[in-house]
């Protein structure tokens, strides 16, 4: 029961200890919500370069298969 006495004798200095921790809790969770949103920023860009590559490399493919089916035509 001397832990309930010494905290209800120390209100203010609870009042301001709490709001410190909400403080660090509302700053985490602000650093990862800019890093989760840099990531998926990233991520968006890494999606569509890979795609593009991809779909370069798909009209290559069928850029060389025509070529050689017009080659056997002639």
């Amino acid at each position: 029961m001397k832990f309930l006495e010494k905290l209800t004798s120390k209100k203010g200095q609870i009042a301001m200890e709490l709001g410190i921790l909400v403080m660090a809790a509302v700053a985490v969770a602000a650093i990862a919500a800019y890093f989760y949103a840099t990531n998926v920023s990233n991520t968006g860009k890494q999606i569509t370069n890979s795609t593009n590559q991809t779909t370069q490399a798909l009209a290559d493919a069928i850029s060389d298969a025509t070529s050689q089916m017009s080659n056997i035509t002639d």
